[in-house]
């Protein structure tokens, strides 16, 4: 931190040269006015110059105070005379109001037209909406005020030691500070909320986290400092000790440093948690106030006798930098550690003034001042932020200029002197220059034996190994060292002089490479050992290898270069700006250099450049190259190419083919077919050609190449036309390239009978396949005498047969079948199933045996007897039965056996016929057959099948007229209380083996019986007689109950089981 004096002036009283004590000043908002309290009058200053503008008079006694409004519209005056004047923009005086003592202090509201106006014994709000000032009476004197950054609370210092924090909606006492001292709180202000407060690291375990929030810093006589909450919470644990009387405070800097002046005649500097920064200036009388200028670095002090001063506060950048990490100062009392690649940084908080900072990979050295902090990177974690550790300190304080780390050791430097220490503050030696130091960096090497640069202000350039005590010496200039780098491999030194000439040299050599001038910073490339960059005269400068440089715009100091970001250090701003390559790259590539360039490339350029880099070594056959560049952008099919070309190199194939293809995939098709053509390869022109569907070119190219060539150049327009819904075109192009197939199956898709017919007569009857492809079509479409016609033509019998079969053009395929008897078996068979599908059996019969398919005559008159059977058929079944009869009386004579066979078939016809009669009496509501029919015919059954029983249980008929009893067996008979006929019903016993369960399931396994019992009475109906009872008397005809479930089944109950 340095202070300029920016203006001084001396406040005296009227018609004399004796000052008179500054008592308070004001700022306007935008800082472009100072209002500054002094004798009886309120003097206007130009906030910039310090110009007096005006002097306003409206007190009577001596001036203590002056508040400007927030939007600068108003500001107020106090006076020793008891009143306030509000005064305009315009500097006149619109309102007064009258306190009962002299005022002490003004305060506006940051937020609203809010005035804060304390007399020694009371205190009121003045607003523009309120005519009058209603006044609080206090315990003890008042001193001071300020209010909150948000306008919510205020605060007033008083006489006895206390601070009341109050509500401004209601001005009601919040919480009320005591001070343990007693001492009078003299100045209190409030400080905004930090910037940064991203609190990553914190040494103080005196400072609390919610320092970081508003806070309220009081100063009082007892000569300390302490800093509170809006609630009234002390922060920090002890007072801060000032050894002098303030007399006033104020936060500077949007709140990150802390302004205290009083008795000590001096304006200190402070963090904003109370750290010692430094003295701004040194007063000859008391300093009694001090305001900062808004929105600058600028603070105006006012003394007790008369001297008004203006400082400008210049900070000094401190900071490191080591390849892509940056470290330097915030706030004066702040670390940021930034990695520049990755956007992270970390905060570390130090609590005291920062002098140095020195970074080296994972060590960071940070110079207090009186001591040395050494901390090392931790890890990177998984967010991607930083944590860095304290792992050593060194308690001494250095004088130095300069500062650097290494791995183990720190190197401080102070004029022409470099000592190194350990990290535990051990010296381990020292060298001695000829020269001052201008420049030193860390060039790298192994743990403990870093190498250093070193350049001197009598232009000699050094280099030091941190365990060597001898010093070499690489080069000397005519000027002084301003600036220096080396490159990546160690090999070129490049030096900017102090008259901002940038010099390279070969390290080994000493040769001079080039020159450049007006530069005022250089940098290599970290990655890069033939990159360079230098700025100067508001450009940055790229340049690589020996090639011209290209320039661009850019304000600052060039500090680093790593891949393609280049850190400039523009005010106290450090940037990344990523430089375009692009330009360095075509300058290899113009000179062949394909391996530099593809590692420039890997620095970073576009997907563009890489596609350049990958065609250009592609040309010139560097395969590897190209390899690499493609598969950086991903391009498959340049890979694909260049896999295919090394297979190609392992055949030896020519070189004109490869650069054929390579300009194929180009698109330059006239290029690479002159180059396919050259190498004696016209399927390659054709090909591509065709893939392109570009076949006027290639007819034009092609036209003197073989027949072959030229058919196969035509099946690839028909493909192509085909493709394009361009069918004609392509049936066309089929045949004139002799693809009679592909011809009529495109004609067949597209239904063109006429072309089909006309193709026919055209082609050699040897297209036998062709032929018969366009046969079937004919007869799908029913052109049977064209196909019969065609397929005669080729001899294709078999086809012709099919043909007629499948049109069941029967007599045409007999006549066939009588020239060809081989053919009989395909005629026949077809012809008896259609004949038996159609009912026609006796013809399908014969047709059978035709076919010489005997057992297959049989096996569907079996089948036909099963479906007439299922489908109650039975006099159908009868007479299929009876065919089945007379088919193994046919066979007897073959075969004795089948007599049986024959007689069982026909005794099922006999029944069949018989029993259908029967049935239809049964399904049918009315039978013109009469009952004595009906009796014999059921008879005839009985007999056949041996069906004699009658009785359930003994199996003797009972008379028409007897009792309800079996005269036989005893059985009861169970009627039906309806109809009172006879149910079909046996009582019968469960054997003990079987329980009930298991006699309920062989129960359920019998089909439901046509019976229903009265849940009440044990009488049984028949099924149909119950439910036309039931729907006449809607209840049981027995005993009129209304049953509420009917089933049936007729369970006993488990209780009734014995």
């Amino acid at each position: 931190m340095r202070p300029i004096l920016q203006w001084i002036d001396k406040v005296s009283e009227d018609d004399s040269e004796t000052g008179c004590c500054v008592y308070d000043l004001a700022f306007k908002p935008d800082g472009s006015e100072l209002l500054v309290a002094a004798d009886m009058k309120v003097l206007i200053y130009d906030g910039s110059d310090g110009t007096l503008l005006q002097s306003l008079k409206g007190h009577k006694d001596l001036v203590y105070a002056v508040a400007f409004s927030y939007n600068g519209e108003n500001f107020a005056s106090g006076s020793a005379d008891r009143s306030v004047i509000i005064w305009t923009e315009q500097h006149e005086g619109t309102l007064k109001y009258i306190h009962n003592e002299a005022i002490q202090c003004l305060a506006f509201s940051p937020a609203t037209c809010f005035l804060l106006s304390c007399a020694i014994s009371d205190f009121g709000i003045w607003t523009q909406l309120e005519k009058s000032v209603s006044k609080q009476r206090t315990s003890s004197r008042c001193l001071c005020c300020a209010w909150s950054c948000d306008g919510q609370l205020y605060a007033i210092g008083m006489f006895d030691g206390t601070v009341s924090l109050r509500s401004a909606a209601n001005n009601a006492e919040i919480k009320k500070i005591e001070r343990s001292s007693g001492e009078p709180v003299w100045a209190i202000a409030f400080g905004a909320a930090r910037s940064t407060v991203d609190v990553l690291w914190q040494r103080d375990s005196n400072i609390q986290r919610s320092t970081f929030g508003e806070l309220l810093v009081l100063v009082d006589w007892g000569q300390r400092a302490g800093f509170y909450d809006l609630e009234g919470n002390q922060l920090i644990r002890e007072d801060k000790k000032l050894g002098y009387d303030p007399t006033a405070v104020e936060f500077f800097n949007y709140g990150q440093f802390l302004i205290i002046c009083g008795s000590n005649r001096q304006v200190i500097l402070y963090s904003r948690e109370g750290t010692t920064l430094g003295t701004v200036a040194q007063m000859d009388t008391w300093v009694w106030t001090v305001k900062a200028r808004p929105n600058t670095n600028a603070i105006v002090v006012g003394c007790v006798d008369g001297t008004l001063a203006c400082y400008q506060l210049m900070f000094s950048t401190v900071h490191g930098l080591h390849k892509e990490r940056y470290a330097y100062r915030e706030n004066m009392t702040e670390v940021v550690v930034q990695h520049l690649a990755n956007q992270t940084s970390v905060r570390i908080y130090c609590n005291d003034l920062i002098r140095k900072i020195a970074v080296y990979y994972n060590r960071l050295a940070v110079q207090l001042t009186d001591r040395v902090e050494i901390y090392r990177l931790i890890a990177e974690r998984d967010d991607g932020q930083l944590e860095y550790r304290l792992v050593e300190e060194i308690n001494r304080a250095f004088e130095c200029s300069l500062l650097v780390i290494c791995a183990h050791h720190i190197i401080v430097c102070q004029e022409r002197r470099l000592q190194c220490y350990d990290h535990r503050g051990l010296k381990q030696r020292e060298w001695l220059l000829e020269s001052l130091i201008r420049y030193i960096k860390v060039i790298g090497g192994p743990p403990g034996r870093e190498a250093i640069l070193v350049g001197l202000r009598n232009g000699t350039v050094c280099k030091i190994f941190v365990d060597n005590p001898f010093i070499t010496e690489i080069l000397r200039l005519k000027s002084a060292v301003r600036c220096l780098d080396i490159s990546h491999l160690r090999g070129k030194l490049a030096i900017v002089d102090e008259t901002g000439i940038c010099t390279t040299f070969d390290i080994k050599t000493k040769q001079l490479l080039f020159q450049e001038p007006s530069c005022n910073s250089v940098a290599w490339n970290a990655d890069q050992e033939n990159l360079l960059c230098y700025a100067g005269g508001g450009a940055l400068c790229i340049k690589a290898d020996s090639f011209s440089s290209h320039q661009q715009r850019m304000q600052g100091f060039v500090v680093g270069f790593s891949g393609k970001r280049v850190f400039c250090l523009h005010m106290f701003t450090m940037i990344a700006v990523e430089v375009p390559l692009s330009n360095q790259l075509y300058q290899y590539l113009e000179q062949k250099m394909y391996k530099e360039a593809f590692d420039l490339a890997s620095l970073g350029v576009t997907e563009s450049d890489w596609e350049v880099l990958g065609h250009d070594a592609l040309h010139n056959f560097q395969f590897d190259i190209a390899q690499k560049a493609f598969h950086r952008i991903k391009d498959a099919r340049y890979l694909q190419l260049i896999w295919e070309i090394k297979n190609m190199i392992k055949k030896e194939t020519k070189k004109e083919l490869m650069l054929g293809y390579i300009k194929a995939y180009e698109g330059r098709y006239r290029e690479a077919a002159t180059l396919f053509k050259k190498s004696g390869c016209e399927q390659e022109t054709l090909e591509m050609f065709t893939d392109l569907r570009m076949f006027d070119q290639a007819q034009e190219l092609l036209s003197s190449a073989s027949g072959e060539t030229q058919k196969a150049l035509l099946r690839k327009r028909a493909d192509w036309a085909q493709n394009s819904n361009e069918p004609i075109i392509a049936a066309e192009m089929f045949m004139a390239s002799g693809d009679y197939e592909r011809a009529v199956n495109l004609m067949i898709k597209n239904d063109w009978i006429d072309m089909l017919i006309n193709l026919a007569h055209r082609i050699d009857r040897s297209n036998v396949d062709v032929l018969r492809i366009i046969g079937n079509y004919l007869a799908k479409k029913e052109e049977y005498t064209l196909a019969s016609q065609l397929f005669q033509s080729i001899n294709d019998i078999h086809a012709l047969i099919n043909m007629y079969v499948d049109a069941e053009l029967w007599n045409d395929a007999f006549l066939v079948a009588s020239k060809f008897q081989k053919y009989n078996e395909e005629v026949y068979l077809p012809y008896a199933r259609w004949l038996a599908e159609n009912d026609r059996f006796d013809e399908a019969q014969k047709a059978y045996h035709m076919a010489g398919h005997d057992m297959e005559a049989l096996q569907v008159l079996e089948q036909l007897v099963g479906n007439a059977i299922r489908e109650n058929r039975f006099i159908d079944a009868g007479y299929y039965n009876w065919m089945l009869s007379m088919q193994y009386l046919e066979r007897y004579s073959e075969n004795p056996e089948l007599n049986e066979k024959f007689l069982d078939y026909s005794n099922r016809a006999n029944c069949y016929y018989a029993f259908d009669i029967i049935h239809k009496y049964l399904a049918e509501p009315f039978t013109s057959c009469p009952a004595d029919a009906l009796i014999n015919a059921a008879r005839y059954l009985a007999f056949q099948k041996e069906i004699y029983k009658i009785s359930r249980v003994c199996g003797i008929s009972n008379p028409l007229v007897g009792t309800n009893e079996c005269i036989h067996c005893k059985t009861p008979f169970i009627l039906s209380f309806v109809s009172f006929e006879v149910l079909p019903l046996v009582e019968f016993f469960i054997s003990d083996d079987i329980n009930l369960k298991e006699a309920r399931q062989l129960i359920s396994v019998e089909p439901p019986l046509g019976q229903n019992k009265n849940p009440l009475q044990e009488q049984m109906f028949h099924a149909d007689d119950f439910e036309m009872a039931y729907l006449k008397t809607g209840a049981c005809p027995f005993c009129h109950v209304v049953p509420h479930k009917r089933t049936n089944y007729n369970f006993i109950d488990d209780n009734n089981v014995e």
